[in-house]
């Protein structure tokens, strides 16, 4: 049976065309580690469209109606969820059993099972650029067979600071996203709720893997991602 996934982690970037960024710089997608316009395997040459499609053309209904115009193949794989495995104990909130939302979204490219250039009308066709292979290094980490996502932060999991008195009141502040309620869904845990898939500026912290919150103190304070909603 599946659990709830949570990857946080490895919503991290992929590469930026014409080079390889480790890192955004808070300027939007343009240029940013989600910017693939300029790959050979982004047929169309466009920014938005390996992820979206202005007009629909029944991509969402036979993507599994994601919403948000999406246009790029997810998953099909059964995931094993953080809360599935041994760590159940450490789980306080309902957790979903697969990847909902967002989620979902950000593991058609980072869970490694499916192309990076499926998308558009080479969504349904198998893959031909894996991220594993391609931009080694931001495939979701500690995956020991595909759809494995015990190893990672929780995901799907809801944000209960009631029943967890570890973690800080969903009305704290989430760096310059609002506050942590603002970057839940459904009032759980997402990719998203940590970082900014689109390098946002005044949203995503430069040089970091796309967060919402600086976490070293390169950048900004030790751990300050973790320690926004864990009280320790």
């Amino acid at each position: 049976m599946n659990r709830c996934l949570l990857g946080i982690a490895a919503l991290a970037l992929l590469i930026s065309a014409p080079m390889v960024l480790a890192n955004g710089d808070g300027g939007g997608v343009a240029g940013s580690p989600h910017d693939f316009s300029g790959e050979a395997w982004n047929h169309r040459g466009e920014l938005c469209r390996v992820c979206h499609i202005p007009h629909d053309h029944n991509r969402n209904v036979s993507l599994g109606a994601l919403g948000l115009l999406w246009d790029h193949q997810v998953s099909n794989v059964s995931y094993l969820m953080y809360a599935e495995d041994t760590h159940i104990e450490f789980i306080d909130g309902a957790a979903d059993a697969e990847p909902t939302g967002t989620t979902k979204m950000c593991l058609g490219c980072h869970d490694g099972t499916v192309g990076l250039d499926q998308f558009d009308n080479k969504a349904d066709v198998a893959g031909t650029v894996f991220i594993q292979d391609d931009h080694p290094g931001f495939q979701v980490p500690g995956a020991s067979l595909p759809g494995d996502l015990s190893n990672t932060h929780p995901l799907g999991v809801v944000y209960d600071a009631v029943a967890d008195g570890g973690l800080h009141p969903v009305t704290n502040a989430m760096g310059a996203s609002g506050t942590i309620d603002d970057v839940l869904e459904r009032g759980r845990i997402a990719c998203a709720s940590c970082h900014d898939v689109h390098d946002s500026p005044g949203e995503s912290v430069p040089s970091t893997h796309l967060l919402r919150v600086a976490n070293n103190t390169a950048t900004g304070t030790a751990s300050g991602l973790c320690l926004t909603c864990h009280d320790k």
